[in-house]
């Protein structure tokens, strides 16, 4: 096992707590998640990455549930983390997803995936800079890259994971996985507050019965169609 897709998650998110096992139409958010993942045809294990405070033990539940792996380590450190995870299970690199991505792009992973295997870089991205929406993003870091930058991350750099790769850019081999033009400006699909919740609910019912199939450009339209309807509210 050289590449592993890690779906970070905690429930104690500062303004939206409990937000991992909050509902998204029938599914915990975390679950959502998950079944994008799945969706990746390169065909790597998912490994819910959470911490290792009792809060998160049903993070942990839900994971077996799944049938996936999980693995517990530090709760603020989360870079720190993703290594001692990679050391944990021998891995080359890691794909480190957002636990609040509901609506991410498998085909962004498998992307990734390629541009990692063809280039050999310490870390791919679509997020530097970023054309795809907040809520699409992918990272893969890779262990020897974590592990050099570790000692010289800032306390944000180790909640954060990636940003001490592109402030310190030229020491680092980067490639970016670009979208072909400015389609998806002004969307996000994260789920960080109450607000983008219920938007991720909406989003949900309007794609229907299976939204983990959905396209990206399918998923962008259902928002802007909801947030067209959120505006149309607030003038009234």
């Amino acid at each position: 096992m050289s590449l592993a897709i890690l779906v970070f998650a905690r429930m104690d998110s500062r303004r939206l707590p409990g937000k991992a096992m909050r509902d998204v139409a029938g599914r915990p958010l975390v679950g959502r998640v998950i079944d994008r993942v799945r969706k990746a045809m390169w065909g790597g294990p998912v490994i819910l990455a959470t911490s290792d405070r009792p809060i998160d033990e049903p993070l942990v539940a839900f994971a077996r549930a799944e049938g996936i792996a999980a693995f517990r380590g530090d709760a603020h450190d989360v870079a720190g983390r993703a290594l001692a995870c990679c050391d944990a299970l021998g891995l080359e690199a890691c794909v480190r997803i957002s636990g609040d991505s509901p609506y991410l792009p498998p085909e962004l992973i498998d992307s990734a995936a390629e541009i990692y295997r063809a280039r050999g870089v310490d870390l791919v991205t679509n997020v530097f800079p970023r054309t795809y929406p907040p809520g699409a993003s992918v990272e893969i870091v890779t262990r020897a890259a974590l592990a050099r930058a570790h000692p010289h991350m800032t306390a944000d750099d180790r909640e954060n994971v990636t940003t001490i790769f592109y402030r310190d850019a030229r020491d680092w081999r980067i490639a970016n996985l670009s979208a072909e033009d400015d389609r998806y400006a002004g969307v996000r699909l994260t789920v960080d507050t109450p607000d983008e919740m219920t938007r991720a609910v909406a989003i949900a019912h309007r794609l229907g019965a299976a939204p983990e199939v959905a396209s990206l450009d399918t998923v962008v339209a259902a928002c802007r169609s909801v947030m067209s309807t959120e505006a149309g509210s607030t003038q009234r």
